[in-house]
């Protein structure tokens, strides 16, 4: 009778463990599943917001169910869409709380899938070689993962994302590479900078022909909004290569209806530029300033954003810095303090061990310093473009130089309110310290026009008329 009394709890109790086991795995899946639905609605939609909304309930749900995978896969997502609308400090400080949970826990394609996004944001904020750290981190990472599918998305996406990078960098084979890559599993940016190439070769049907290749993936495969956006950006900048105007506005302003509901902050930006370049081909003057204005204050807003970030990130690096350093003397001592339980004549050993890895690990400290250092000179430096503007006749000069001679303009124009946008224009060449004859070729003046417009500003700023106007623009 005890025996099958015995049996029958034994019984119960397996049936109760298999049960929560079972209803474990259930929510598990179910969130799982939610979250896959969620990021095939949103993203396709390109509602960046939504799909931060929703994963910070499904966060919610996976600490009550004590799923920490589940939760880090909520704080990489939420850090992805961030980043995806310019948040990058943000985006940095949810990278940063899933970082320290994924110490403990072994998933590599949680971990191939921070990194990509740590490189993501570096990227977008031109670290572009720490980014290419990441990203190659992600791609080691991602070797572990055991479900092909989803290793080689991960891969893909990062091959596209080191092309990018490559790109910035000036290393064409690297490039070219990389695209080879990409070309197994293809999203129209990819043909549509390939398209850019061809663009500045004057091919304008061979941009054609590529700008068409990415259209036809709108078709066939599950595309983000933001590919639709993209795709009909370059429509637009090719019609008005061809000028086809009309067609070329109809394609730039659905893209930037597309990229401001989606709060694709850099997107639009581009697609203001294109709208300035196409009114003032069509000469409307109005249009073109308005543009103009659009893209300045948007742009001033990104850069603002992104120092913050910047910040961030260099906060970021020097913590991780510090958090290496600390755990690798920690091992060390730990390792040290069990040597000398053995004998004396280790511990010489080890202690000559401690100072070459000591020298090694704070040569490696100064470098990391180094680099740090070199990231917030960036901040301050954003001269470099400007001269190619000007040489170009960029709409956009004018912007990039007031943010590289921000105390010269302000200056100027705050005791000289009668300057005109044509004046400050020409004192911006001055300043560049370009000839007369530089001059009037970027203006498109002839070189007496030029001697002119300065004799006409010398009298207009009040500068007496033995002062030397070059030295003065150049002094002031």
């Amino acid at each position: 009778m005890n025996i099958k009394y015995f049996l029958e709890k034994a019984a119960f109790c397996l049936l109760l463990f298999f049960g929560v086991l079972s209803s474990g795995r259930s929510a598990t899946w179910e969130v799982d599943s939610l979250r896959k639905e969620i990021h095939n609605k949103w993203l396709n939609k390109g509602d960046f917001n939504s799909i931060i909304l929703a994963e910070k309930k499904l966060i919610i749900k996976c600490k009550k169910l004590g799923y920490i995978p589940g939760e880090i896969k909520g704080y990489i997502n939420i850090a992805n869409a961030l980043s995806g609308i310019n948040r990058n400090k943000e985006s940095l400080q949810f990278l940063d709380i899933a970082r320290k949970k994924l110490t403990k826990l072994n998933d590599a394609g949680l971990e191939a899938q921070m990194n990509h996004v740590y490189g993501v944001n570096y990227f977008s904020l031109g670290l572009h070689k720490r980014a290419l750290q990441r990203f190659n981190k992600a791609l080691e990472v991602a070797k572990k993962i055991s479900h092909e599918k989803e290793k080689q998305r991960i891969q893909y996406s990062v091959y596209d994302w080191k092309r990018s990078c490559f790109g910035f960098l000036g290393l064409v084979d690297s490039v070219y590479s990389n695209e080879r890559k990409c070309m197994k599993s293809p999203m129209p940016m990819l043909y549509i900078t390939i398209a850019n190439r061809h663009f500045k070769n004057n091919n304008i049907d061979s941009a054609e022909y590529y700008i068409n290749k990415a259209n036809h993936l709108l078709l066939i495969k599950k595309i983000p909004v933001e590919g639709k956006a993209n795709v009909l950006r370059a429509y637009g900048r090719l019609n008005i290569e061809k000028k086809e105007y009309n067609k070329s506005l109809q394609y730039l302003l659905e893209s930037l209806a597309i990229t401001h509901r989606a709060g694709l902050r850099k997107r639009t930006l581009e697609t203001y530029k294109l709208l300035a370049i196409l009114y003032k081909r069509l000469n409307n003057l109005q249009k073109e300033n308005e543009y103009l204005a659009k893209y300045s204050r948007l742009n001033d807003s990104l850069r603002e954003s992104e120092k913050v970030a910047l910040n961030t990130s260099v906060e970021d690096i020097l913590a991780s810095q510090e958090e290496d350093f600390t755990a690798n003397s920690k091992n060390f001592y730990y390792g040290f303090a069990s040597i000398i339980l053995v004998s004396t004549a280790i511990i010489l050993i080890i202690d000559n061990v401690h100072k070459v890895r000591y020298k090694r690990q704070d040569k490696m400290l100064n470098e990391k310093k180094h680099e740090t250092d070199i990231l917030r000179r960036k901040l301050e430096n954003l001269y470099e473009e400007v001269v190619q503007l000007a040489i170009k006749s960029d709409p956009s000069f004018i912007h990039k130089f007031r943010e590289a001679y921000s105390d010269f303009y302000d200056n100027l124009t705050k005791e000289n309110p009668a300057l005109t946008a044509n004046d400050i224009l020409f004192c911006a060449y001055i300043k560049l310290n370009f000839s007369n004859k530089e001059i009037a070729e970027y203006a498109h003046l002839s070189i007496r026009t030029v001697e002119s417009k300065k004799y006409r500003l010398k009298k207009k700023l009040g500068i007496s008329s033995e002062s030397d106007f070059n030295k003065w623009i150049t002094k002031y």
